[in-house]
């Protein structure tokens, strides 16, 4: 009995990790069997192998076919990704973003924990949801929206052209408002 094997690259895919696609850096002995994406991609989508080729391609027209216009855009994207040399960038930038935020973890250990990431696509967890919560109000409040996920996680998932000075300007945000919740 085979498995397919599926990897969802909706919110990894185009370059966030470093790599175009984050199962890049899995030393896999072979592709993956199926890959979804979107979000940064413009489109929503999925490539696959040629043993999961679809045999009936008009039953999913919106997929099978794509946005016409987006799939320009996205090319454009993709040539620039390539033009700018933006994933070393983001493995550069992120580098710089996870030590920052293992920083503000280590200073204020009793509001933060579980500092984690690849690339600019990084995360922190809060001590809990209320803290997550004010947290991510007061850095609205001073300019700069975060995302939240589960119950008490802090996300950061920059643009790719996000680099070491835009860090510098998030985390000293971030601390000020830190230091204002420690008090």
């Amino acid at each position: 009995m085979e498995v397919a094997f599926i990897v969802d690259e909706v919110q990894t895919g185009c370059g966030v990790t470093g790599k175009f696609w984050a199962h890049e850096w899995w030393d896999l002995p072979r592709s993956p069997d199926l890959v979804t994406f979107s979000k940064k991609m413009l489109t929503g989508g999925y490539y696959y192998t040629d043993e999961m080729t679809v045999d009936a391609g008009l039953r999913v027209f919106n997929t099978w076919m794509g946005d016409p216009g987006k799939v320009i855009l996205l090319g454009k994207v993709i040539e620039t990704i390539n033009k700018d040399k933006l994933l070393k960038n983001v493995q550069q930038t992120g580098e710089y973003l996870l030590e920052n935020i293992q920083k503000l973890q280590d200073k204020y250990s009793k509001l933060l924990k579980n500092t984690r990431g690849i690339g600019t696509f990084c995360a922190v967890d809060a001590k809990d949801v209320v803290t997550m919560q004010k947290i991510m109000e007061l850095m609205r409040n001073k300019g700069v929206q975060m995302g939240s996920c589960g119950a008490h996680t802090i996300r950061f998932r920059p643009t790719l052209v996000f680099q070491k000075h835009h860090v510098d300007i998030v985390m000293k945000l971030f601390d000020e408002v830190l230091q204002d919740l420690a008090q």
